[in-house]
């Protein structure tokens, strides 16, 4: 009786962990039509960042919501440009502390990220229906960096 409750415990505690887990699809219902990243350095000291700038097509019924790149997560945006479909991401990487009304220092750190990626690799997540799947991309180039006056 007691190996039947303990066989029992141990397959209802791998069903939850599973439940919990980020598994990447193999096939996204769009294409990746080339992916880069570069750095920027702004106009004042401390402050820089990263774009990570993805081309998609054939996204239809789709809204893409976060990027996953070198240990850190953003939210995204969608731009149209010259009839093409980028997903943006702009990650910052500021060492420049600015006073914001509200903001503790826990909302400021970092979380790890749940997939392990290589420096040139990135998990987009999108949604299509109800349902939120993850996607990697390889072989993101990176291009020369940005400095701003």
């Amino acid at each position: 009786m007691k190996s039947i409750k303990l066989l029992l415990l141990i397959c209802v505690a791998i069903t939850f962990s599973q439940c919990k887990s980020m598994k990447l699809t193999e096939k996204a219902p769009f294409n990746v039509a080339g992916a880069t990243y570069h750095s920027w350095v702004g106009g004042q000291p401390g402050v820089s960042g990263t774009n990570v700038i993805i081309g998609v097509s054939n996204d239809t019924e789709i809204t893409f919501k976060k990027v996953y790149f070198q240990n850190k997560v953003v939210d995204v945006t969608t731009e149209n440009r010259n009839g093409k479909k980028y997903v943006v991401a702009n990650i910052s990487t500021s060492t420049r502390k600015e006073a914001i009304i509200g903001e503790t220092d826990s909302a400021v750190k970092s979380k790890p990220i749940p997939f392990q990626l290589e420096t040139n690799e990135a998990v987009v997540s999108y949604i299509s229906g109800k349902k939120t799947y993850y996607y990697k991309v390889s072989k993101i180039k990176k291009t020369e960096t940005i400095f701003y006056p």
